[in-house]
């Protein structure tokens, strides 16, 4: 059924429309059959249309955007193995925080945020003419709302970017506008469509913003509010977490489902998710999470066809954040490997037994009873058997309703007038009930819940879901010292990254951010 879902989905973007035969590429070509004869129609004539929308989003991870936001953080580690992971130095670069403008994760990574941009303004302008009709509302909404997202992305890593909303290759190379003034654009962007979007929560709008959607991002926005403008909107982020919790359309999966939420048979079916980016291992490739993460051996633990990469582990200080108790902690693998029988894990001759805390330095040399087996390793979004060419079939879930309860709590914390702290309390609890299967003893209370206690509480429940790294931002935390890396407390600048020097290059109206 999953399979069914998300091809359906997916195949959006290769249905013929009208007289046109069926497609294998998402080109400008397939377009062109569009007059004012001939232009879509149907719900699905307009899915079919807008699926380079959609096929963007798959993007994110294979242009190196979360690779980007996870890896300069307390979650992620990349240490170098002897001569693995070195990669020119990219991930100690990431690490250290001393990224420069020349960095390719941050060329990838504009790019794609920018291409999408442009794939977004480009479907708008074939759209305008159309005929109006409630398809074409909705549509429009869609395409804006997920234009929204992606500027959002853009403006979260790179502060005062271009704003762009229209098709045409022949105007002047624009300029940046101020970060206050991009996040002005995306607010009044989401706020004019939330309203036009769908509140159906099901098969037919997975993968695609709904109303709630729009919300969650409105949210997130505001919650970060201060750090993008200086004006905190405390009151906004709890107005717009209402709207969903109020919605009665989501709810927290029960600890038997947490984790089927993140595995390779995930969808529409869960309650918990708001927007996932569909994955399919030949039809929409690009989910490569596992085989970051895992172990060469766990090739035959997991039944997979080929050896994963050994790489992404986390630091010792964030792995101890999660007690033994916890039902999060088992997304971590540590310790003692077992092969698909059950039996100790052997790799080479080599007793796999991974060792959370074994950090002597960056470079952690190539022995397979040292080097090779150092940290722990996250397999939220699990090993997937029937992953081909190291592709997953694991949607990725952008946003959730775990995450707009914790904004919830969060804003009040801060001072929002239109919360309550045992409003607040209560959401976290809800949270921690179902990672320590409902005991009490482990219940935050209006004594405990500080804003230090949330967010410690955020990293153990959003771990590997992108937040992290604006969440050490906003919490003032993105500059303390983290395993090798020391304290740069001086360098507060670096909470952006750098604008690419390609880019700066093609577009003499970009300037650089202060700092680099």
């Amino acid at each position: 059924m999953h399979k069914i879902i998300k091809r359906g989905f997916l195949l959006l973007g290769c249905i013929a429309v009208g007289t046109m035969p069926a497609c294998t590429d998402l080109d400008e070509e397939v377009y062109s059959v569009y007059t004012d004869k001939n232009f879509p129609k149907t719900p699905e004539q307009f899915a079919a249309l807008t699926g380079p929308v959609y096929v963007a989003a798959q993007k994110f991870f294979d242009t190196n955007f979360y690779d980007m936001q996870q890896t300069g953080t307390d979650e992620v580690v990349v240490p170098t193995r002897g001569g693995d992971w070195a990669d020119g130095g990219r991930w100690q670069a990431m690490h250290f925080h001393t990224w420069t403008p020349s960095t390719d994760l941050m060329r990838n990574s504009w790019d794609w945020g920018f291409n999408a941009i442009g794939t977004c303004n480009r479907i708008l302008t074939m759209l305008a003419d159309a005929p109006e009709s409630e398809s074409k509302q909705q549509t429009l909404a869609e395409i804006k709302t997920m234009r929204a997202w992606y500027y959002y992305n853009m403006m979260d890593a790179f502060g005062n970017i271009p704003i762009v909303t229209t098709f045409d290759q022949s105007a002047a190379a624009p300029a940046q506008e101020s970060r206050a003034e991009v996040f002005a654009f995306i607010a009044s962007e989401l706020e004019e469509n939330a309203p036009l979007l769908s509140e159906d929560v099901s098969i037919t709008t997975y993968g695609r913003p709904t109303k709630w959607m729009a919300y969650t991002l409105l949210a997130k926005l505001y919650l970060n509010a201060e750090v993008y403008t200086g004006t905190p909107q405390w009151d906004k982020v709890v107005e717009n977490c209402n709207k969903v919790i109020e919605s009665g359309k989501y709810a927290l999966e029960s600890s038997a489902t947490y984790f089927a939420m993140f595995g390779p048979t995930n969808g529409a079916q869960f309650k918990e998710p708001i927007f996932s980016v569909p994955f399919d291992a030949i039809k929409a490739k690009g989910n490569l999470l596992f085989n970051k993460t895992l172990h060469y051996g766990h090739r035959t633990t997991y039944g997979l066809t080929t050896d994963p990469w050994n790489g992404w582990t986390t630091t010792p200080t964030f792995f101890d954040k999660f007690e033994d108790s916890d039902l999060r902690k088992s997304q971590w693998l540590y310790g003692q490997q077992k092969n698909a029988e059950g039996g100790n894990l052997i790799y080479n001759g080599v007793n796999v037994v991974l060792d959370p805390y074994y950090f002597p330095a960056f470079d952690l040399g190539g022995e397979d009873d040292k080097g090779r087996l150092a940290g722990a390793r996250n397999v939220k979004y699990q090993p997937d058997p029937n992953a081909v060419s190291n592709n997953a079939n694991n949607d990725v879930i952008i946003f959730r309703y775990a995450d707009v309860l914790l904004m919830k709590a969060e804003a009040i914390l801060r001072g929002a007038s239109n919360g309550t702290m045992a409003e607040a309390v209560d959401l976290v609890n809800q949270i921690r009930d179902r990672a320590f299967n409902n005991n009490p003893a482990k219940r935050f209370t209006a004594a405990n819940l500080t804003l230090n206690a949330l967010y410690d509480e955020r990293g153990r429940e959003l771990v590997m879901e992108m937040t992290r790294r604006t969440d050490m931002i906003r919490f003032g935390r993105w500059e303390e010292a983290n395993l090798f890396k020391p304290a740069n407390p001086g360098e507060t600048y670096k909470r952006l990254f750098p604008i690419p020097t390609t880019a700066l290059s093609a577009n003499p109206n970009l300037v650089q951010n202060p700092g680099y």
